[in-house]
């Protein structure tokens, strides 16, 4: 962890960094941390511009009405625009703001840590020990 972070042990607590950080962390869970958010910003990032009907084929399990509510939640947020296009039929686009395309190097680490944790899930080794075992068989 980086040694930016404000520290908690038992010596002194610069309080108004760590009020600063408890801040920062909960305004970032306002955004990533709800259930479609990282997938819709990952989408956009991955393969937008894109419809509505073209990114709700690309995320499993989301309903139309739930889609439609993170999109304006996104919207509101100043993370996704959305652009109404002169096509026939009209249609509707969605994009990242530059402010969306900033959670990037976010996002990509999310992608990472899942895909790593995702394979202990999947194996069991919720705590490590085969990478423990592992390592043993390596000297």
């Amino acid at each position: 962890m980086s040694s930016e972070l404000p520290s908690r042990t038992a010596q002194s607590v610069d309080l108004p960094r760590f009020v600063d950080a408890q801040q920062s962390l909960r305004a970032m869970q306002d955004i990533v941390g709800r259930k479609w958010h990282p997938i819709l910003v990952y989408r956009l990032l991955d393969d937008g511009p894109l419809g509505f009907s073209a990114l709700k084929e690309r995320v499993d399990g989301i309903s139309s009405k739930m889609l439609s509510e993170s999109l304006d939640e996104l919207q509101a947020e100043g993370l996704v625009s959305r652009k109404l296009l002169n096509d026939q039929p009209v249609r509707v686009e969605y994009s990242l703001t530059a402010r969306g395309r900033s959670l990037e190097p976010l996002v990509t680490e999310m992608v990472q840590w899942g895909s790593e944790h995702a394979v202990e899930e999947a194996t069991g080794d919720v705590d490590g020990s085969a990478d423990v075992a592992q390592q043993g068989r390596e000297w």
